[in-house]
């Protein structure tokens, strides 16, 4: 048992003569925290002269035309989207599930239900109004697939599913067309156009609003967009219209 245990004696004299240094507390190294980078979209300001978010120069000055930004407002990308899948509101959706022409569209859907109603009475008792049920139908019909069109519906469905599961990627709004007739196309005001990177290639987008806050947004400003990570060119902005 004694030939397990080891010790080792050690001469006072040596421990008497040993000594430990002591540093002063402002010369004690600290380990290094991580540091939070500052949020870059804050210096982003609205130039007054070219209507732009621009980043100001040295001398608080536009970059694009060179007119002063020390009284400009500062624009901001925002929180971040959450992460998928996302849920959206009944509002979100329905704002995005809209027909190109609605008051063709309704008025399609009221041509079809007419010809709905008066079909089963014309086939019971008033044959003679068959052709009238059948014109309503027909008629119903092609209004509402040209006030909706198949290929509108396809791109918005796509549109709500990359909002719901698509990658966050910082965006960066390049165009902000502005309709000068909302009421003709279920009363959109203006259409968006940005740009993000996904694997340093700049990838564009485009979406339409019925916003008329989006109509005075000035190009150049920092935004989200959620993007399908298969498919990069299915992309949306940050966060939804409601």
């Amino acid at each position: 048992m004694a030939s397990l245990l080891h010790t080792r004696i050690v001469p006072k004299a040596r421990v008497a003569h040993a000594r430990v240094a002591v540093l002063p507390w402002h010369l004690v190294p600290r380990p290094l925290l991580p540091q939070v980078p500052p949020d870059a979209d804050a210096s982003h300001r609205v130039c007054a002269t070219c209507a732009r978010a621009v980043l100001p120069g040295r001398d608080a000055r536009c970059r694009e035309c060179g007119g002063s930004l020390e009284d400009a407002p500062h624009v901001s990308r925002g929180p971040p989207p959450p992460p998928p899948p996302r849920r959206l509101t009944r509002a979100q959706r329905a704002a995005v599930l809209r027909p190109k022409w609605a008051s063709q569209y309704w008025m399609g859907t009221f041509f079809l239900a007419l010809g709905t109603l008066v079909l089963p009475v014309a086939l019971a008792f008033l044959r003679p109004l068959l052709l009238m049920a059948g014109i309503f139908l027909v008629v119903g019909v092609r209004l509402r697939r040209s006030g909706w069109p198949s290929v509108l519906r396809r791109a918005q469905r796509r549109r709500l599913h990359v909002l719901r599961w698509g990658l966050g990627a910082p965006a960066e709004l390049t165009q902000v067309e502005r309709h000068s007739l909302p009421g003709l196309e279920a009363g959109r005001v203006a259409r968006l156009d940005y740009v993000f990177l996904v694997h340093g290639q700049p990838v564009p987008g485009s979406v339409p609003s019925s916003r008329l806050a989006d109509a005075r947004r000035p190009p150049g400003e920092p935004v989200w967009a959620v993007y399908l990570a298969e498919s990069p060119d299915v992309s949306a902005l940050w966060p939804p219209e409601s």
